[in-house]
């Protein structure tokens, strides 16, 4: 990440992607560049490691889950796939960049 002089505030470096074939490339490319910043949110986001994921093992959690995962490849089939491949090129698991990116835009 870039620091501007005399700003304590650490600012986002611009990564320009394209042009790609698909979703799926776009969010392995993502992915891959910024695997460092996604499995350190991972790691630190409690709600995920302690209430999202230990639900995600029960049969209730299951059941929601094929039901979100089937409807959100309908109906968003691009993001999906974006999604899938921030997924594999962050080397992290699907459930865990779907549970974090969906709770980050509800916050």
């Amino acid at each position: 990440m870039e620091e501007k002089p005399g700003n304590d505030a650490k600012q986002l470096e611009i990564f320009e992607v394209g042009p790609v074939a698909d979703g799926y490339s776009m969010g392995f490319l993502i992915g891959h560049r910024f695997s460092g910043q996604i499995r350190s949110r991972l790691a630190t986001d409690l709600i995920l490691q302690n209430q999202l994921l230990p639900f995600a093992q029960t049969p209730q959690g299951r059941k929601l889950i094929n039901a979100l995962s089937e409807n959100n490849q309908k109906k968003f089939p691009n993001y999906w796939n974006e999604l899938l491949g921030t997924a594999q090129g962050s080397g992290v698991p699907f459930l865990d960049v779907m549970f974090t990116l969906n709770s980050l835009m509800k916050r």
